[in-house]
């Protein structure tokens, strides 16, 4: 009985593929060039050999511009998850003891990171020599791996099952205002009088304009209209300070406004739903040192500062 030959699969052009991710990762020939040792013109010919092996081009090249084709951003994406399992896995194999190493990419919301991830760069870059660090600020919900990131750090709920998370902290969440504001417009006693005031909002809450509150198993949920709306807590943070009305705000952004007296809480009887911060790593067999590292220095770090918590309702009302 004869036999059908399979076809056989060529071997994946490795060269070409790492190439190829680093002039997409890096927008250049020149500085992948660079990152690689090699001159432009050898990343060039490497490029070029991966696009006539494929039969599709992966970048449109001008003498300006260098861009993704939509073939090389399906391309890239396969090629940045393989490189990542590749790395993940070397690090399992070496063991926990091997140094983490590596350039270390982290997904971070804007006022979180600038608050509580920057200010610890610096003692884990000190501490992991080996390690580059490269944070991202962006408050919207990006695709770890799309992106090409090892790590996310997100705030409140996660809706991607793709992905493998830890919490790693919590924080309240509170509504304030200045002093000066809540003396003129008066102070509310329940969330059905948000209505007569002026509310600061958060435009990229998930909730909309919706805001919820709890006490003693009861919860209430106001629709709220706002006088000004803006995509960061530090905008919110600042207008409130001055006077500008009422805000919902992560007590980690406002904690030193509300101790410092610069913002009151508002209706301190209730509570508002909190928000968990997840450490967010694509779904892989090895997580790599690198990253591991880093979320158990955050973890550590922050164990030393103060809770994100409001002020107990028990406490002085500034008048």
């Amino acid at each position: 009985m004869s036999t059908i030959p399979q076809a056989r699969l060529p071997t994946p052009d490795l060269p070409g593929l790492l190439a190829f991710v680093r002039v997409a990762e890096l927008g250049s020939f020149v500085r992948a060039a660079d990152a690689l040792g090699l001159s432009k013109a050898a990343v060039s010919k490497q490029v070029s050999a991966l696009e006539r092996r494929l039969g599709t081009r992966l970048l449109h090249r001008t003498t300006r511009r260098l861009s993704l084709t939509e073939a090389g951003q399906l391309y890239l994406r396969h090629a940045q998850t393989a490189f990542a399992e590749a790395r993940a896995a070397e690090d399992a194999v070496a063991g926990s003891e091997r140094e983490p190493q590596g350039r270390l990419r982290v997904t971070v919301p804007m006022t979180f990171g600038l608050l509580h991830v920057a200010p610890h760069a610096a003692a884990f870059l000190a501490r992991h020599r080996q390690v580059t660090l490269d944070l991202q600020f962006d408050d919207r919900q990006i695709d770890p791996v799309q992106a090409g990131f090892d790590l996310a750090i997100r705030l409140g709920r996660l809706e991607d099952s793709s992905l493998v998370a830890r919490r790693i902290a919590r924080s309240q969440v509170v509504l304030c205002a200045a002093p000066a504001y809540l003396d003129r417009a008066g102070r509310p006693l329940r969330p059905d009088e948000l209505g007569g005031h002026d509310c600061l909002h958060f435009s990229l809450a998930v909730s909309g304009r919706t805001w919820e509150f709890m006490r003693a198993g009861d919860v209430v949920r106001v629709a709220l209209g706002a006088r000004l709306d803006a995509n960061s807590s530090l905008a919110l943070k600042a207008a409130a300070i001055a006077g500008a009305g009422i805000a919902r705000i992560p007590a980690f952004a406002v904690a030193d406004a509300l101790a410092s007296g610069e913002l009151e809480t508002v209706l301190p009887d209730w509570d508002m739903p909190g928000l968990d911060v997840h450490a967010v790593m694509p779904a892989r067999r090895y997580v790599p040192a690198k990253a591991r590292a880093f979320v158990e220095f955050l973890v550590e770090a922050w164990r030393a500062t103060p809770d994100w918590r409001r002020p107990s309702a028990g406490g002085p009302r500034r008048r």
